[in-house]
């Protein structure tokens, strides 16, 4: 998707229901115009959810949180939208699991596997933070309506996963292991600090339309598969998914200067601050705050900010924004 200008206070969308489905309706809706906008407009609409396993539902997008945003679509455009992920696992198998094929009942869809798909050149930093060549979905890249559609998570090396971490890791295309797996983390897991740079300078650099984050069920502990249901009841929902991302997380009761990627972010210009944007939908949004477990990594991977102002190579210097 190509950059746009960015709001001073960017609309999140926040949602309490019991409702999967009817929390992220509402939430679309509260986007307003803007959103539909782009949806009408868009030469190729991706739907991308989070398909990191393809046995545990809990780690992975529910489908009526997809059918929540088909049900929209389809009442705009009847051409074909695209759904796909790169799974850790098996992405077919996560499709017949979790049940993805009944959504041809809801508009024209056409399920894709990155991990065949074409790729492109892309980037992640290694642990001295030069770039290191990485093949991502062409699919994804050439899009130009990308939405984003996840749970929410806590993470054991990012903290948390939430529509960032998909958008980028989700659209990595690595070689199938000797395992059975499509292994990423030899990519990405180069560093706390590295890491969360990744994802903040790849999406800098391929933002995508619209976040909507699933919260009806999340996962606290040992995400991103191992964790345990806890019950948030909402729906959170941007054009910006930085912003998204970071109502989400203070929702799910961390500080956002905690995750490294957004505060790369706001370096860059996001606003990252909750209390910044325009949040509508829900007008007490902060009660539904809840203090997730974090996961048993916690006091290793928040060490991201020993290497926060390491200088990337080929870049100009960066200053410090703080302490």
């Amino acid at each position: 998707m190509p950059h746009e200008s960015r709001p001073a206070k960017p609309r999140v969308a926040v949602v309490h229901g019991m409702d999967r489905r009817e929390n992220i309706r509402q939430a679309q809706l509260l986007l307003g115009p803007p959103y539909v906008e782009r949806i009408t407009r868009a030469q190729r609409i991706f739907i991308h959810p989070n398909f990191v396993s393809d046995k545990n539902q809990l780690a992975s997008t529910h489908v009526e949180a997809v059918r929540a945003v088909l049900d929209l679509i389809s009442l705009l455009r009847a051409d074909v939208v695209l759904i796909g992920d790169a799974s850790y696992q098996n992405t077919k198998k996560a499709w017949e699991r979790f049940g993805y094929e009944s959504l041809r009942r809801s508009g024209n869809v056409r399920l894709l596997d990155l991990n065949d798909d074409e790729t492109v050149e892309g980037f992640a930093y290694d642990r001295n933070f030069q770039r290191q060549s990485v093949p991502f979905s062409k699919t994804v890249l050439e899009s130009d309506c990308v939405i984003l559609v996840v749970p929410a998570k806590t993470h054991s090396y990012y903290a948390v996963t939430l529509s960032l971490k998909t958008h980028v890791v989700g659209s990595m295309v690595v070689p199938r292991s000797p395992f059975g797996i499509h292994a990423r983390w030899p990519y990405v897991h180069s560093g706390y600090a590295a890491a969360h740079r990744t994802l903040a300078d790849w999406y800098n650099d391929h933002p995508a339309a619209a976040a909507i984050i699933d919260g009806r069920e999340a996962m606290e502990g040992n995400g991103p598969t191992s964790g345990t249901k806890a019950e948030l009841n909402w729906a959170v929902a941007s054009l910006d998914p930085v912003a998204a991302d970071a109502v989400a997380s203070f929702l799910m009761g961390f500080d956002v200067e905690e995750i490294g990627y957004l505060v790369y972010l706001r370096e860059a210009g996001f606003v990252i601050n909750p209390f910044a944007m325009e949040i509508v939908g829900e007008e007490r949004w902060q009660d539904l705050r809840q203090d997730l477990e974090r996961p048993e990594t916690y006091p290793e991977i928040i060490g991201w900010r020993e290497g926060q102002h390491r200088h990337i190579p080929g870049t100009p210097e960066r200053k410090a924004p703080y302490g």
